[in-house]
């Protein structure tokens, strides 16, 4: 299911994109929330190599311990749609890409 979110976007707003049983997690800067439609994942630009956030326009560095509950979710193998969203300077969330 392909959902069209605003351009700019609460933080609750794009965690309910996780749908019904939203768990959350801290991957180091970034916010990760599960729920039974899709996993959102929030980040932040980042600071440089081996930093967690947006490192360019095609790579997102997830730096830390995410645990076993979300190890599935990252395999990509039978697992829901995975939302990206990028925290502005402002707080404000501003974009989304679909994996």
């Amino acid at each position: 299911m392909t959902q069209t979110l605003p351009p700019l976007i609460t933080e609750a707003a794009a965690l309910s994109v996780a749908g019904a049983g939203l768990l959350r997690y801290e991957v180091g800067p970034a916010l990760i929330g599960t729920g039974a439609d899709a996993t959102v994942v929030i980040v932040t630009p980042g600071g440089g190599p081996r930093v967690s956030g947006i490192q360019d326009s095609t790579r997102v560095l997830l730096h830390g311990d995410m645990g076993p509950a979300l190890h599935t979710r990252f395999e990509f193998r039978d697992a829901p749609p995975t939302h990206l969203l990028a925290v502005s300077a402002r707080r404000s969330i501003g974009f989304t890409t679909r994996y």
